[in-house]
């Protein structure tokens, strides 16, 4: 497990939030689990240094998730800009 730092916005205030998964889409994807989440600003593996920035409303993902299984663990690539 790698540790993500994550800036995101909750109740239109933004803030930094800590989660652990095996890769960075496995991190997304737990924020994009957090009902409270509304916006994705940026993430970075604590251990590496790498970042990856978004600026995101991440509503519209999060109802497309919630249509799959709880238990499903979701697997895809973040691409460079």
């Amino acid at each position: 497990m790698e540790e993500y730092i994550v800036d995101v916005e909750i109740e239109d205030e933004r803030t930094t939030l800590k989660t652990f998964s095996r890769s960075v889409e496995g991190a997304i994807d737990n924020i994009v689990k957090m009902e409270s989440v509304e916006k994705l600003f940026n993430i970075g593996n604590s251990d590496t240094q790498e970042t990856w920035e978004f600026d995101e409303d991440i509503t519209e993902l999060r109802k497309l998730r919630n249509k799959l299984p709880k238990n499903l663990e979701m697997i895809f690539s973040v691409g460079e800009n």
